[in-house]
Parts: structure tokens; C-alpha cells; sequence
């Protein structure tokens, strides 16, 4: 599971305005918020229709749109918290009515002697964490944690929308890292503009990961180099954590092209791997006519490479990932399919 997204977003004003009078205006409401954005992009905010404008127009639009969900999604989580808040509160104050002085006083020694554990297992687990990033860096030795790279020279070429996405992925990525038991070292090389500009105000300065301006063949030698790619021959049946690298092209799933990473791989001269899905077909359930060799998101690749270095067992992880993808494959043609009819119907 993915930690909630540090991404900023669009606030509502807060501040009250006082007018001649001295009076205090009420704080800005939900219609205000709807009517200035509606009157600002002349009510392209909830009408996105993009007939007729610029690209640069249409861009502006849909940025308003974004920012202007991403803060109704804020706002019901700010309500949701507070009510879940109020509810254990009620809860607490119920319990300590139905117990006596003692029963209370026991009942609060065994929460805080649960509370100092939580916080000793998490002061282990950043200790861990910190371990596996200080040795598994380039120059590491025999003893470091396994090696994960997400390669960020596909970024420059990417629109901000990708660019966003690719950050949220990287989020994910080091957020399941640092909570597995045994993390391995996660790094991000090719690391530059434009995006670290687009990853500074998504908490980039908090992700516990290791940075490098360097490609992965000139940070940790093209010999170890093992890149990953949906499209190469050879199956990844193994970790050698000792003397590979294992590199993850930096590329959302929602922009696939063919090849790019086995290029990439190639033009390198360095190793390419796909994760064994074809060879576990049967035990996925993936019948004939179904791709053998889905693209999964940067996450869930991360996330396979972590527990398969843990458990040495592949199908286990990469069936939910799988049925994932299918299902959102399936949502999407479907999705296509009303868009079209409802455009012919208009026609």
C-alpha cells in the first residue's frame, strides 16, 4: 500500500475579509470556490470541454480541474479524520465509564507499554532502512542489501502530467520500501530537471531513497547492470544481490512503447530481463490470448523485486498485480467504448 501523497494542493482561501463596516465576512464556502474557478476559466472548470482552445488553453483548464479535485478530496479526508477522531473519542470515554480506577489505570499502562514497543519497531525499522541505503550504494560490498534502480533519463521527454505520475510512483516505491522488514536499497539515477523541479513540492526532500546524477552503467558499471523490461527474452529467475543492479525504466504505464527499455538495454550493452509471468502462466491463470508480459507500474515491480528477494517465490506476488492490470485494462476498453458510443450519439 501506498503512504498518503505529500503533493501540495489548491487551498481555500481561509482568511476573512472585514469589510467598512468591521464586520467579519464568512470564510470562502464551496460555491465560492466552484464560481470563482467556473468565472476564471469561463466555466471550463467542471465543463472541460477542450473544443476550440489552444493547447495551452486546454492545459490550464484541465490544471484547474485537477487542483481544484485534489482539494475536494482534501477537504472530505480533513472531515472523514475528524469524525473518526470524535468517534474514538466517544468510544474511549465510554470504556472508561464502564471500568473502575483500576481497571482504567490498567487499561492505560497496557496501551502505553503497546505504544513504546510500536515506537521501538520503528525506530528498528529506520535503522534497517538506513543500513540497506548506506550499503548498498555504488562500491558496495559482498554483505549489501539488494540493489533497486529507477532509472530517470525517460523523464526529460515527458509532459508535466507524466512527470506527476512518475513522481507518484517513486512515492509509492519508497514508501514500500521503508515499511518491508527487510528493505533493500532503493536509488534513483539520472537524477535532474525538469524532474526534480516536479518532485520538490511532492515531498521529494522525504523520500528515503538515494539520489544519483549518474546513469546505472557509469554509477555501478555495466557488468552489473541487469535492466528490466517486459519485452526481453530471457526471464529474470533469479537475484544476485552480491553483483547485480537491477534497473526499472523510469516510465509510467500509461505511455507503453514497444521496445523502449530492450533499446535502451541494448544500446548499453548490458543485460535485459522480464519478470518470469510467461513461465507461471498456468499458476497466474492467464489464458490464451492474454499478454504473457503485462506492464506494471514502477511500484509493483519494486514491490515484486523486494518480497521475491525475500521469499524466493514469484507467482504469489505477481497475481494480484496481474489481475490488476487486467482489471484496469478491462475498465479502461470499456470506458473507451461509452466515450465512442456517447460521441456518436451526439453526432
Amino acid at each position: 500500500m501506498a503512504e498518503k501523497s505529500n503533493c501540495p494542493h489548491l487551498e481555500p482561501e481561509k482568511d476573512k475579509r472585514i469589510s467598512e463596516g468591521g464586520a467579519t465576512e464568512p470564510e470562502t464556502t464551496w460555491n465560492d470556490i466552484i464560481d470563482k474557478a467556473n468565472t476564471q476559466f469561463n466555466g471550463s472548470v467542471l465543463n472541460p470541454s477542450t473544443s476550440g482552445r489552444s493547447h495551452t488553453k486546454r492545459d490550464e483548464v484541465w490544471e484547474a480541474r485537477r487542483r481544484f479535485n485534489n482539494l475536494r478530496r482534501r477537504e472530505k479526508a480533513k472531515v472523514s479524520h475528524k469524525a473518526r477522531v470524535e468517534a474514538a473519542r466517544v468510544a474511549q470515554e465510554a470504556l472508561e465509564a464502564s471500568m473502575s480506577a483500576e481497571q482504567w489505570a490498567e487499561w492505560r499502562e497496557a496501551q502505553e507499554a503497546e505504544r513504546v514497543q510500536r515506537i521501538a519497531a520503528e525506530a528498528a525499522q529506520a535503522e534497517r532502512l538506513a543500513a540497506a541505503l548506506a550499503t548498498g550504494g555504488p562500491g558496495a560490498g559482498p554483505d549489501s542489501a539488494l540493489r533497486i534502480v529507477i532509472d530517470c533519463s525517460f523523464s526529460p521527454e515527458s509532459p508535466p502530467k507524466e512527470l506527476r505520475s512518475l513522481c507518484k510512483q517513486i512515492e509509492n516505491s519508497s514508501a514500500i520500501n521503508k515499511r518491508y522488514p527487510r528493505p533493500a536499497c532503493l536509488t534513483l539515477t539520472s537524477w535532474g530537471e525538469p524532474l526534480a523541479s516536479a518532485a520538490a513540492p511532492c515531498g521529494a526532500a522525504g523520500w528515503r531513497l538515494v539520489k544519483l546524477e549518474e546513469g546505472p552503467a557509469e554509477a555501478f558499471g555495466p557488468t552489473a547492470v541487469v535492466v528490466l523490461s517486459p519485452d526481453a527474452a530471457e526471464p529474470l529467475l533469479d537475484l544476485d544481490s552480491e553483483r547485480c543492479v537491477y534497473v526499472i525504466g523510469g516510465i509510467v504505464d500509461r505511455t507503453h512503447r514497444k521496445g523502449l527499455t530492450l533499446k535502451y538495454a541494448e544500446a548499453r550493452q548490458v543485460e535485459c530481463r522480464r519478470l518470469p509471468i510467461a513461465e507461471h502462466a498456468e499458476q497466474l491463470g492467464l489464458g490464451k490470448g492474454t499478454r504473457k508480459c503485462p506492464v506494471l507500474n514502477i511500484d509493483d515491480v519494486v514491490k515484486a523485486l523486494i518480497i521475491f528477494h525475500d521469499t524466493r517465490e514469484f507467482p504469489g506476488i505477481t497475481a494480484p498485480l496481474v489481475l490488476l492490470v487486467r482489471w484496469c485494462r478491462l475498465i479502461l476498453y470499456i470506458w473507451c467504448w461509452l466515450i465512442l458510443y456517447v460521441y456518436t450519439i451526439g453526432i
